[in-house]
């Protein structure tokens, strides 16, 4: 931010992002400086900064302050590797709802076992699949299943779903993406239907909705709120 003057392109990369964008503008610095003040995220990879607003993505070098391209975002959709394990336990605390108005909870509230249960040594259970969203190198979503008594727990045989897109990477489609990965994953591993158990005023249940899972009963919580079980038929 305290170089922001500096940001300037190419002829090539200005005509390059005007493409991209579709953007009909004479001058591109000005709306890319725009979008750096009003970013949803900013990260420092390599020689570059990666800046992130209303799904797209801009690409800065970070000595020149050149702007190399801008793109609408692309995330890459993988299978979970062990290496991505260790960002497990962000993901984990970044799908708790946080209602509109409320203070996050303390970071350790993941550690509650009840909670944790959902990443405990990952990797080591039947049912253990995940995938990733990958962008310019850096995971930003996950999502991924366990065979675990826990809050949407059906039976021994059904993977129960856990989710999670970082902040300022969500409603652009990536979370429909990873699910639809995941999916495939678990068919492959002949798995027949897989549930999920979420608050009752989450927004996200009409996202569940729209890709197939449908309510099958309702729980309530330690904390006392009401949780709909949902299931999707795989």
């Amino acid at each position: 931010m305290d170089n922001i003057d500096k940001i300037h392109t190419t002829a090539a990369g200005a005509e390059r992002i005007s493409r991209n964008l579709n953007l009909k503008i004479d001058d591109v610095i000005p709306w890319c400086k725009d979008a750096v003040k009003r970013s949803d995220v900013i990260i420092g990879r390599g020689k570059n900064w990666y800046v992130y607003w209303n799904g797209v993505a801009i690409t800065i070098n970070a000595r020149s302050g050149t702007v190399i391209t801008a793109h609408h975002l692309n995330a890459k959709i993988r299978i979970m590797r062990s290496s991505d394990h260790i960002s497990l336990d962000e993901f984990l605390y970044q799908a708790i709802l946080i209602p509109e108005g409320m203070a996050p909870p303390p970071r350790n509230i993941i550690y509650k076992p009840e909670i944790f249960a959902y990443i405990k040594d990952f990797g080591s259970r039947p049912g253990d699949l995940g995938v990733v969203a990958e962008q310019n190198g850096q995971v930003i979503g996950a999502a991924w299943t366990r065979i675990i008594s826990a809050y949407g727990h059906i039976d021994d045989v059904t993977p129960e779903l856990a989710i999670s897109v970082f902040p300022g990477f969500r409603g652009h489609g990536i979370g429909t993406k990873l699910m639809e990965k995941l999916f495939v994953a678990l068919r492959k591993e002949g798995y027949e239907q897989t549930s999920l158990s979420v608050q009752r005023d989450n927004p996200a249940v009409r996202f569940y909705q729209r890709i197939g899972y449908e309510e099958t009963g309702k729980r309530t919580d330690d904390a006392g709120h009401e949780d709909y079980i949902m299931i999707k038929k795989l």
